[in-house]
């Protein structure tokens, strides 16, 4: 599982235009209303014409090897594109016909990738779908669709969450979600002891996020003396990205978008009220910078802050514990849901991606045979095991992983009690884009939040109306 690629997880596909952005308040992964209210379908995703979509279990033909399948895809580190390797030898071992050639994209603008495969004809018969991308790729018939695949072999939709968030409104499934990630308040237990603060608890409030931020911050001799060196320790870093910030949004009980999808709503007065406490910590309590301004330029990764202990605090994914695994195994952290908003409310968000299928690749059998076992239970113990990502398959819940480590307890429960998908239909990228921006005028002083929001808002607006 990538990190947010500014991050990448999963629906609203219109799931703004429905709950999350509806103000129900209702949350988590295993609540079908809250998952769009469906079960039969995605009312905000039109399936593709008939002539572009013309699979059918009766003419799903066997296919003999040797076959070679392209897949692609993308890896945040060595680590997870190995994991994948690893799993993809062992769909080959089991598929002696099948070789399949993993080609992992290295830049962070995956979907302007895709684009340019599709432009040079140059498609991998599997590949990863992110949400943002579904809406366009399943009505315009770029997908492979696998329902009848699945119905063949019995493969049920509802098996898997966030399954709707690659269907359309027939209930016709182009992806299955792969896995999911979440955010939690990874916090250093030693910085902690040090600074005498309690660490974070499942009743933590916004209150006590910003004071416990304020005492751990220390610079100079006042850092030597509590920490033991003169490197400025700051409580947390809080990035100028809406894949933090709007968790803060929908705690305080604000949307990103009416409930008729036709307008923003995220500079209203939850919405200000949470860029200003986001804001606060950077801009009236100096306990918050930004990650990268506290690692070396060029080389240094925003993670390497809280390695290296630069930060107490930050709100970060799955991928942050096999990060630390590698580069910092020395870092004593844990891991709290995020705090409590003043209404009483607690919010996360989800990101998640799926296994989609190239609709004209030459050997539509394999792939769905690959797909299947990508997406199947033993893949998914693997990454769950290595600390990548969390399973979408629903029999894994109570998975003994999940027992002996109880930090990713903590990530999985934050996602079924209190999560919202991180995106938000067809114009998910640019108000992405937006809201990074207006955080980042915020934070730099450049506007206030209410500025900084009705500007973004306007401009979301303008395409909104179109």
């Amino acid at each position: 599982m990538k990190r947010p690629l500014a991050l990448v997880l999963i629906l609203c596909v219109l799931f703004a235009l429905a709950d999350c952005s509806s103000g129900t308040g209702k949350t988590g992964i295993d609540n079908d209303e809250a998952m769009q209210g469906l079960t039969s379908g995605n009312n905000y995703i039109d399936c593709p014409p008939a002539r572009l979509n013309s699979t059918n279990a009766a003419a799903i033909p066997a296919e003999n090897g040797p076959i070679v399948l392209n897949v692609g895809g993308w890896a945040a580190s060595p680590e997870e594109s190995r994991l994948v390797r690893e799993n993809l030898d062992n769909f080959e071992h089991m598929h002696p016909n099948i070789r399949v050639q993993w080609t992992p994209f290295l830049g962070t603008d995956y979907p302007t990738k895709m684009q340019s495969n599709f432009a040079d004809h140059t498609v991998p018969d599997v590949f990863y779908l992110q949400p943002r991308m579904a809406p366009d790729y399943i009505s315009s018939g770029k997908l492979l669709d696998l329902s009848p695949y699945m119905a063949k072999d019995h493969v049920q939709a509802d098996s898997y969450y966030f399954s709707n968030t690659f269907s359309c409104k027939t209930g016709n499934v182009y992806g299955i979600p792969k896995d999911f990630n979440t955010l939690g308040l990874f916090y250093n237990k030693t910085l902690f002891q040090e600074a005498n603060i309690a660490p974070p608890t499942n009743t933590w409030t916004w209150d006590d996020m910003r004071a416990a931020a304020k005492k751990l911050t220390k610079t100079g001799e006042e850092a030597k003396k509590i920490y033991g060196d003169t490197q400025s320790v700051y409580g947390i870093t809080l990035p100028d990205s809406s894949s933090r910030w709007l968790a803060f949004l929908f705690a305080n009980g604000g949307n990103v978008l009416s409930a008729d999808g036709t307008r923003a709503v995220f500079n209203n007065q939850a919405g200000v009220e949470s860029l200003k406490f986001y804001t606060s910590f950077q801009r009236e309590d100096n306990s918050s910078v930004l990650a990268s301004s506290l690692v070396t330029p060029w080389t240094g990764d925003v993670l390497d802050a809280f390695g290296q202990q630069r930060a107490a605090m930050e709100l970060e994914g799955g991928w942050l514990i096999q990060y630390l695994q590698k580069n910092f195994s020395h870092t004593q952290y844990g891991i709290a849901p995020l705090p409590i908003s003043p209404s009483g409310k607690r919010a996360d968000l989800i990101f998640t991606n799926a296994w989609a299928a190239y609709s004209q690749t030459p050997h539509p059998e394999a792939t769905w045979e690959l797909i299947k076992y990508m997406s199947g239970q033993e893949v998914q113990e693997s990454q769950l095991k290595e600390g990548f990502a969390l399973p979408t398959l629903k029999k894994l819940v109570n998975d003994p992983y999940f027992r002996a480590n109880p930090d990713l307890k903590v990530l999985f429960d934050s996602a079924q009690n209190d999560g919202y998908p991180d995106n938000y239909g067809p114009y998910d990228l640019l108000i992405h884009q937006r809201l990074d921006l207006a955080i980042s005028s915020a934070l730099s002083g450049q506007e206030d939040p209410q500025s900084a929001l009705d500007n973004a808002a306007r401009q979301v607006n303008k395409v909104l109306k179109h």
